[in-house]
């Protein structure tokens, strides 16, 4: 089973696809189906399903301790990717971010943090993300 990202934003974004070798991370719209499960949980008007690497949100999952890992070197691309996303984007607006099973997308919230991206880095204290916890990134001030 497969990890599902969702980030919601005050500004559309520009939506992709995943190409094999070459993406580290896209947005796609959502389905119907899967906005009306998830749309309760946020406040932000635009919300996107968030893809990595793998085609899916599983390669945007990554633990700090593995950091120097030679073996994980390659799985530092997509988390790198959305750590410089969030970063650009909060200095304009807060971002909302929600992880789930995939196809789980209406269960409930069950952990609701606030992070300072700017105290966020892969080698210490990435994020995760974590099943079923909500993150709000504050605007920077």
């Amino acid at each position: 089973m497969c990890y599902s990202i969702y980030i919601g934003t005050t500004e559309k974004q520009d939506v992709g696809k995943f190409v094999p070798n070459e993406t580290d991370i896209y947005f796609e719209e959502l389905s119907e189906e899967k906005e009306k499960g998830i749309r309760p949980k946020f406040k932000n008007p635009f919300l996107y399903y968030v893809g990595s690497d793998t085609n899916c949100s599983c390669g945007l999952v990554f633990d700090s301790e593995e950091f120097n890992n030679p073996e994980e070197q390659d799985n530092k691309k997509s988390p790198t990717k959305l750590l410089e996303f969030i970063n650009k984007r909060t200095e304009n607006e807060d971002l909302e971010l929600y992880c789930c099973w995939d196809g789980q997308c209406d269960d409930p919230i069950k952990d609701r943090i606030e992070l300072d991206i700017r105290t966020i880095s892969l080698d210490k204290n990435y994020f995760g993300p974590t099943l079923n916890q909500f993150i709000l990134f504050k605007r920077k001030s």
